[in-house]
């Protein structure tokens, strides 16, 4: 698909506008994704380099060559990696990977399948680390009006499309 000058184009966007924080100079940010979230996170990565910090990527896969983007995360901050059926990094899932027993870690940012974000907050919540989630919900609409995209927080059901898609775990109804 190609655009002329003077096509028109429909676009619902920005969906939500509520991003991950950005870390205080002194803290050490863990961005952890898993399959398609980890898009954000490379986004969210190249932002933290641009503003001179050097990001830790901890990225998830069934298996190496399901790994997305590898050499862009690399090219940008430290990389680690997990993989179930161990053919790159370590075996098995990000919350069992040895970086949480070596380093030190004061915010995590996380995107993945859902299963794997919960995870990875009663991780956070085990190591007492400040972390925030981009949710994936399904969103049609983009302006709140089909409730599809609706998730339980402790302030009541918001909807993600309109509300995030970044909240802070302990919003979340997740770990209660």
């Amino acid at each position: 698909m190609s655009l002329s000058a003077g096509d028109k184009l429909n676009l619902v966007f920005p969906l939500g506008g509520r991003g991950f924080t950005f870390p205080a100079a002194d803290e050490r940010i863990l961005l952890v994704g898993g399959g398609v979230g980890v898009a954000p996170l490379l986004f969210f990565g190249r932002e933290l380099r641009r503003r001179g910090a050097v990001p830790t990527f901890l990225l998830g896969a069934k298996s190496a060559d399901m790994l997305l983007e590898r050499g862009k995360f690399e090219a940008i901050g430290n990389v680690y990696i997990t993989t179930e059926d161990g053919s790159a990094g370590e075996m098995g899932f990000v919350t069992q990977h040895s970086l949480f027993e070596k380093e030190t870690f004061q915010r995590m940012a996380v995107c993945g399948p859902a299963p794997m974000m919960k995870a990875v907050a009663g991780v956070a919540q085990k190591h007492g680390i400040e972390c925030e989630v981009s949710l994936e919900n399904m969103m049609a609409c983009g302006v709140g009006a089909c409730l599809c995209c609706v998730e339980k927080t402790t302030r009541g059901n918001v909807c993600v499309c309109q509300d995030g898609p970044v909240f802070n775990i302990n919003e979340l109804t997740w770990l209660n």
